[in-house]
């Protein structure tokens, strides 16, 4: 079963979301802010992290990918937004994919399921990270 962070500040949007994704096998915690996914990103270890990006702040959702991506193993990431952006927009924030709210929702469980192949298949493909002495 594969653990995935919903991060949304709308209690509605979590109630649905948590109830499609369990309903397809996923077991979803959620939070309504940036910093409790933060926490929570500290304390525990997800396959998916899928955050909204205008929480407490407009760009809160940056916050949460930033702390998704110095994690190791490196949950795959992706953003739930009302206001679609460009590619050009979030790919620098080190995303793996967005999601469009109220788009096609029946169908996201599927879409986070080859989310995490892709982003299985790069982490393969990458070279290994060996951790560096403390000496260096």
């Amino acid at each position: 079963m594969f653990r995935i962070l919903v991060a949304d500040d709308e209690p509605s949007i979590l109630g649905l979301l948590k109830t499609v994704l369990e309903l397809s096998s996923f077991q979803a915690e959620t939070v309504t802010s940036a910093q409790q996914a933060t926490a929570l990103l500290l304390e525990g270890c997800f396959h998916v992290v899928l955050t909204d990006m205008k929480m407490e702040t407009p760009t809160a959702g940056y916050d949460v990918i930033r702390t998704a991506r110095q994690l190791q193993p490196r949950p795959a990431i992706a953003i739930l937004t009302a206001y679609p952006i460009s590619p050009a927009e979030w790919k620098p924030s080190g995303a793996d994919a967005l999601f469009v709210k109220g788009s096609d929702l029946i169908n996201l469980p599927e879409k986070l399921k080859l989310l995490l192949k892709q982003c299985a298949q790069r982490e393969a493909a990458a070279e290994p990270v060996l951790p560096r002495s403390v000496n260096q």
